[in-house]
């Protein structure tokens, strides 16, 4: 008999943790299609950039817009989200529900609570800082406990729930996400548009705190002092708002005088389009699970150039095969740019290897392959 499944997604913006599990879907539809009886529920619409495609690999598709009635006559728009997944558990009796990133991890626990037949199942793309900024620690502790089984991305990610939410280590699986493998585009019309600049760096995915967006300028400035010769551009691509933290970062480039070394791009559906013209590309996050760009740089051959500490990419990309900055330090981040740049050879190594080590152990059949099997584990 096949199993019922919810999917719980926190938004619909074609970026990380949304992106990842439509991939997997995509993987379990493509393989495994008689197996499950995939519903969706998305719990906040932010643009709707993947709804076309939960649509075609789901029987039912929920979804929360500002404003707007959910598309079903089962649920109504005032009540509490938890309560809409009640009367859907009820309606549907699902076997499963599965939630994406904490941010559906109350929501799980709460119908869990009331319904102690049905399995949950999270995913937690979080480390330590975001996990943080969204959750209240001591309520999660008690949420926790109520998930059957926990999908981290990383090992640092699995460590941050056992030592500060207190996890069992038995309840977690380390399941790195993976994304469909892309092709460099023959017709790429952004060739050409940088050739005139020695060196080319990209830097991907909504500007944030959490990106450490705003230490570029600094960077920026500090690769132009040492090198005042070089003729360098910084593509910050993904752009989506026109809020403070941007408004903080157009002001910072043009009180330092960048404005024609750092570009800031808007949000697009070609972001690979960016990473394929360019040189290396910058990883300045102070936290990022496991950045799915980065595993896309080392698919496209890209010399990564991070911090130290800040994402679970490197645990599989270790020093062999990338370029790592101690964590927040500004000078070594831009020494390692420098090295990069003035050993091509070493560089073409670590592409390399890196390639490499994404085939070994990011290569989207394994990850889905792991995925899939820990999934089957509750059914």
């Amino acid at each position: 008999m096949k199993q019922k499944i919810l999917f719980l997604f926190h938004e619909d913006t074609r970026t990380g943790a949304p992106n990842a599990l439509l991939a997997f879907l995509n993987y379990i539809n493509e393989n495994h299609t008689n197996e499950f009886i995939i519903d969706v529920f998305v719990l906040r619409s932010t643009g709707g950039e993947i709804e076309p495609d939960l649509k075609k690999i789901s029987r039912n598709f929920y979804i929360k817009r500002k404003n707007k009635l959910i598309k079903t006559k089962l649920i109504n728009i005032f009540k509490p989200i938890s309560l809409k997944l009640f009367v859907l558990q009820k309606f549907h009796k699902y076997d499963i529900i599965y939630g994406n990133t904490v941010l559906t991890l109350k929501h799980l626990s709460e119908i869990k609570e009331k319904i102690k037949t049905v399995k949950t199942i999270l995913y937690v793309h979080e480390s330590q800082y975001l996990c943080n900024l969204h959750l209240d620690q001591k309520k999660s502790i008690e949420h926790f406990k109520n998930i059957d089984k926990i999908l981290a991305v990383a090992k640092f990610t699995a460590d941050n729930l056992i030592t500060n939410y207190k996890v069992s280590s038995e309840k977690i699986a380390i399941i790195h996400p993976s994304i469909k493998k892309e092709e460099k585009n023959q017709n790429n019309p952004l060739k050409g548009i940088y050739s005139q600049n020695d060196l080319v760096l990209a830097n991907i995915g909504q500007p944030s705190l959490t990106k450490g967006t705003e230490l570029i300028p600094q960077i920026a400035d500090a690769l132009r002092r040492r090198n005042p010769n070089l003729k360098f551009k910084i593509l910050i691509v993904g752009v989506s708002n026109e809020n403070e933290y941007i408004k903080a970062i157009k002001l910072d480039i043009n009180k330092l005088g960048l404005e024609n070394y750092i570009e800031l791009i808007q949000h697009t559906k070609t972001p690979l389009n960016y990473l394929e013209i360019a040189d290396a590309y910058l990883i300045t996050s102070r936290e990022d699970s496991f950045t799915l760009m980065g595993i896309q740089a080392a698919v496209f051959g890209k010399p990564i150039v991070t911090f130290d500490k800040n994402t679970g990419l490197t645990e599989i990309l270790d020093k062999e095969c990338t370029y790592q900055a101690n964590y927040l330090d500004i000078t070594d981040f831009v020494e390692k740019i420098e090295f990069m740049y003035t050993n091509p050879e070493l560089s073409k190594e670590k592409t390399i290897l890196a390639k490499q080590k994404y085939d070994t152990f990011l290569d989207s059949d394994i990850c889905n392959r792991k995925h899939y099997l820990e999934l089957k584990k509750l059914t």
